[in-house]
């Protein structure tokens, strides 16, 4: 059994399937992908995450629902390895080199939370007027670096 819906929203449509998309089945979602490819929209979004069964003409349905400028989504391993074997390089994920930029930059945001001595050190200097401000790596003298950023911004 295959259940279709069709959401018509501002910024494009989406066409969801749920159920196994196989035999009789592909029939049907073919008939109801015409007459939904014939409305006009601007994007038009092909939701794959109910979709338990794919047969190869379920495949290549879904690759000429591609080919005329759907975007293909899905979950789970199974799903996102059928989109990306139908749509190729177009729909891919940040290259890894990108996701290692990513995770690198991070970690540096991470690693520049103060630790608690440098906090502790922080309120204790609020007396005196100077304020030191640790981040691994570095001391910043609290007035300096603001005296930096207001050069900086005037």
């Amino acid at each position: 059994m295959l259940r279709k819906t069709v959401r018509d929203g501002e910024r494009g449509a989406a066409f969801k399937l749920e159920g196994k998309l196989a035999q009789e089945c592909v029939a049907e979602a073919e008939k109801a992908w015409s007459e939904f490819s014939g409305l006009a929209h601007r994007e038009r979004v092909v939701d794959l995450c109910g979709v338990s069964l794919v047969d190869d003409r379920a495949r290549e349905l879904l690759a000429r629902m591609h080919a005329s400028g759907a975007k293909l989504v899905g979950t789970g391993p199974v799903t996102n390895a059928l989109i990306e074997e139908i749509c190729g390089d177009s729909q891919r994920r940040a290259p890894r080199w990108m996701r290692g930029v990513r995770s690198l930059f991070f970690r540096l945001i991470v690693s520049a939370v103060p630790r608690k001595e440098a906090v502790l050190d922080f309120v204790r200097g609020m007396g005196t007027g100077h304020f030191a401000y640790g981040i691994p790596g570095w001391i910043f003298t609290l007035q300096s670096y603001v005296a930096h950023i207001w050069k900086g911004i005037s």
